[in-house]
């Protein structure tokens, strides 16, 4: 089977376990799954509603620029899983993963409409946001899809950019975003925090010695990391939440030498995490990781870093705990 079959079966398959009702899809990367997506799938399951249809959405693994263009690829705003979980959060009830490679990127745009979208899907309305591109070369542009879809039975809507503060949101956007530390502009373009994830790894003790015990995470490269810095955050794992501070990056006064984590403190926190998979949500930015002149310092500078972040969390509403006595705050989504 080629590459081209094995994504023409997934979408096959996709199509025979569809409930009867007509088909309305928002088709798209939807990389982060932020604000402008947002839009477009509250739209599409408004619509679906009023008519009756099931709301679906189409999206690919990987990323289409990993395949069409490997050295321009981007790192990801979420997993592909995270990804799946936020577009049905959001409205879509089935969600299609379309295996991309070259030859399903090769497809012309009057194939991918006519027998992807038409003929195999049966799909009655498509939701594509305003930067759509589709078909070979990328040549498939919303205008084509009209032209193309229409005469076929296929209605088309596309959506406007979401804008914030005359800031057009986008998946490039965020991750510059990111890049810079700017985690609370990130945070109001996904509307929600930026979060990484991973098991929580045995360390060297050295934050218990200072009196702020951590829980370690490494990049294991699946989604983008914030610049390194240091950060309010929440961190939620085995379905509670827990607020925290967090040092991303080296130890530069006593691990000079040491790897590149994410060490968060849990406020209040007293218990064993080793082993469990923590998810960390970057709230707001602190400060940059910096050498002090001796450890005293270091815990002082902490010590001032936990009130900070304290008070950032209380005053957005973020200081979420796990609830085992305690009360989750205003702002948890």
């Amino acid at each position: 089977m080629t590459s081209l079959e094995d994504s023409l079966a997934v979408i096959r398959r996709f199509a025979d376990a569809g409930s009867g009702r007509p088909l309305f899809l928002a088709v798209g990367t939807f990389d982060g799954v932020h604000r402008g997506h947002q839009v477009i799938l509250r739209r599409l399951a408004a619509d679906a509603a009023e008519a009756g249809a099931e709301p679906a959405a189409m999206t690919f693994d990987p990323h289409p620029r990993a395949v069409v263009r490997p050295d321009e690829a981007p790192p990801l705003l979420l997993t592909l899983e995270d990804r799946v979980q936020r577009l049905k959060e959001h409205g879509a009830q089935r969600v299609l993963v379309v295996p991309f490679n070259r030859e399903f990127a090769s497809l012309e745009p009057e194939e991918f409409v006519r027998h992807v979208l038409v003929e195999r899907l049966r799909a009655r309305r498509v939701y594509v946001g305003f930067s759509f591109t589709f078909g070979r070369g990328g040549r498939g542009t919303p205008a084509l899809l009209r032209q193309i879809g229409e005469p076929l039975g296929l209605e088309v809507r596309q959506l406007g950019p979401v804008t914030e503060a005359g800031q057009v949101l986008s998946s490039t956007v965020i991750r510059q975003a990111l890049a810079a530390g700017d985690v609370a502009a990130a945070l109001r373009y996904l509307g929600r925090p930026h979060a990484v994830s991973g098991p929580v790894l045995p360390g060297r003790r050295q934050g218990r010695g200072l009196g702020f015990p951590t829980a370690n995470l490494a990049d294991d490269g699946r989604v983008l990391w914030p610049t390194d810095g240091v950060y309010a955050v929440r961190a939620r794992w085995d379905g509670g939440m827990w607020a925290g501070v967090a040092n991303l990056g080296g130890r530069p006064t006593i691990d000079p030498a040491g790897p590149r984590l994410l060490e968060v403190h849990l406020l209040d926190f007293h218990g064993d995490l080793y082993g469990r998979r923590l998810s960390v949500e970057f709230i707001d930015r602190l400060r940059d990781v910096r050498k002090f002149p001796s450890v005293e310092a270091l815990r002082e500078q902490i010590a001032r870093d936990v009130r900070q972040a304290r008070d950032i969390l209380a005053r957005g509403g973020w200081l979420c705990y796990h609830p085992t006595g305690f009360q989750r705050g205003p702002r948890d989504r």
